[in-house]
């Protein structure tokens, strides 16, 4: 998975019962994440990012959407993916300014190590499913 599109197609290849819609806004909203998912009822939104917490860039635009989101009790995320790790991390978008300015703490976000991934356990966590 070393693009955004590759990681698109492995959650819709591994999260096969999540209807799915990728979003693709160009100059029109600007912010707006990746990707909309809904599962049993929950629905979630994802911008997806390749590299590392410590590289990947969100403009100011995208914390901004995240923000909003969250003030009004949606679910978003940022999902990470380092191919040369092979590690997944999940930021909760409220989240999204501290890892704009590299001040995420290491209670914020979810690291998934390592391939074979659990992804039932990862949507379970997206969607805030016990």
């Amino acid at each position: 998975m070393k693009t955004e599109k590759a990681l698109y197609k492995t959650l819709k290849t591994n999260l096969s019962k999540v209807h799915w819609q990728r979003i693709e806004t160009g100059g029109m909203g600007t912010g707006v994440p990746d990707v909309n998912g809904c599962w049993q009822g929950k629905e979630f939104w994802l911008e997806l990012k390749i590299g590392s917490l410590q590289s990947v860039n969100l403009s100011p635009q995208q914390c901004a959407w995240h923000m909003r989101r969250a003030n009004v009790g949606g679910l978003s995320w940022i999902l990470i993916h380092d191919p040369s790790k092979h590690f997944l991390w999940l930021v909760p978008g409220v989240e999204s300014i501290n890892l704009r300015e590299r001040h995420l703490s290491s209670s914020k976000f979810i690291e998934v190590q390592e391939p074979p991934y659990d992804w039932k356990d990862l949507l379970k966590r997206i969607c805030m499913i016990d």
